[in-house]
């Protein structure tokens, strides 16, 4: 039973959406007032936070195919801004800070990321030379819903997560070869968890360190590597291959990616990364604690608040439910099965959730 529908992109003649000229502002139209977009691919839905947990303000979702985003306001359920997001064909996942990250007074979201999935040419020229496109991480301002900032960078983003303390983003990153054609994205074994450091970031754009791109005037910071090396802005986690679903776990302290095209998912310790950016680890891998072989298809991953993981398991059609620490102490050699079980299911699982397990509650 359907019991609200809340119209976006697209129109909705129930409620006028579209219709109505307040409507029509908030979509956006043309020069002779019909609708910009009367279509739209709409993925993760994601809410706002207060100290960790959800407080009601606003929900976000994208509009994959035309680049927007769109803000729902949880008091009256109603879209209230749409954007378009500059340099970016496609993006896929979202996922809101859960405080600011740069005023420790600020106990609220007040950045909402966005990871551009399709590379293109830099500048969008329309060339075929696959050597001359890149990807597009965003940052967009929660209340004005303008684009704050944008990180130049290699691969194709797929889903993206934040940190406790607000300090990080991140997001899987597949097609690190930056390949054109399919064979290309799939050589390498490993591909990577891309994580970026805000506070950084911000810095270098507020003190001029930026670039702007086309007709944009977003600031845009390069984060890709250079001879082999990591930008200060980003640090690059190798991860089994084409990763897909990036999850931060309940209490805070990991990252878990899922493999995709490997049976795998990786634990990423966040209390290690404070040491990645500042190199005092010798390879990123070390910030790596666990790498559990779950199944075939590995995909998305949510907790139950008593230290077990539930992974989609797309080619295997199961939901695995596993131990994050046994797996962590299986990692080092210690023997212990921290698969619990495995729940075959009529159909091939990709998204899966629990209430409030991305939450402190």
């Amino acid at each position: 039973r359907e019991i609200h529908r809340i119209p976006c992109f697209v129109p909705d003649a129930l409620v006028g959406w579209g219709i109505t000229n307040e409507s029509k502002k908030i979509m956006g139209t043309k020069a002779d007032g019909s609708l910009k977009y009367t279509v739209a691919d709409t993925h993760h839905t994601h809410a706002s936070y207060k100290d960790g947990n959800y407080d009601g303000r606003y929900a976000w979702i994208n509009d994959k195919i035309n680049s927007r985003i769109g803000r729902i306001r949880l008091d009256y359920f109603v879209c209230d801004k749409i954007t378009q997001l500059p340099n970016v064909q496609g993006f896929h996942g979202i996922f809101p800070d859960k405080r600011d990250p740069v005023d420790e007074k600020i106990n609220y979201t007040t950045r909402v990321f966005c990871g551009g999935e399709f590379a293109i040419p830099m500048p969008n020229t329309g060339s075929e030379d696959s050597s001359k496109y890149r990807s597009m991480f965003s940052c967009v301002d929660a209340e004005s819903m303008e684009v704050r900032w944008q990180v130049l960078i290699d691969g194709n983003c797929d889903l993206v997560a934040t940190s406790y303390d607000g300090k990080l983003a991140a997001t899987n990153q597949y097609n690190t070869e930056m390949g054109a054609h399919y064979e290309d994205m799939m050589a390498s074994e490993r591909d990577a968890c891309l994580f970026y450091n805000v506070g950084r970031i911000e810095a270098a754009i507020k003190a001029g360190k930026f670039i702007t791109l086309e007709n944009s005037k977003v600031p845009v910071v390069d984060g890709r590597k250079t001879d082999g090396k990591d930008s200060e802005f980003t640090r690059y986690i190798p991860v089994p291959k084409n990763p897909h679903g990036l999850n931060t776990s309940s209490d805070g302290k990991y990252f878990i990616a899922a493999g995709k095209l490997s049976p795998t998912c990786t634990i990423i310790a966040t209390a290690k990364l404070d040491d990645l950016f500042d190199d005092k680890l010798k390879d990123p891998r070390d910030a790596v604690v666990g790498e559990p072989e779950l199944g075939l298809g590995p995909l998305h991953t949510t907790y139950d608040g008593r230290g077990n993981a539930y992974t989609t398991l797309f080619i295997d059609s199961q939901v695995v439910k596993w131990n994050v620490e046994e797996a962590v102490r299986a990692y080092t050699g210690e023997k212990v099965n921290y698969i619990k079980q495995k729940l075959d299911v009529q159909y091939q699982p990709g998204h899966n959730h629990a209430s409030l397990t991305e939450t402190r509650e």
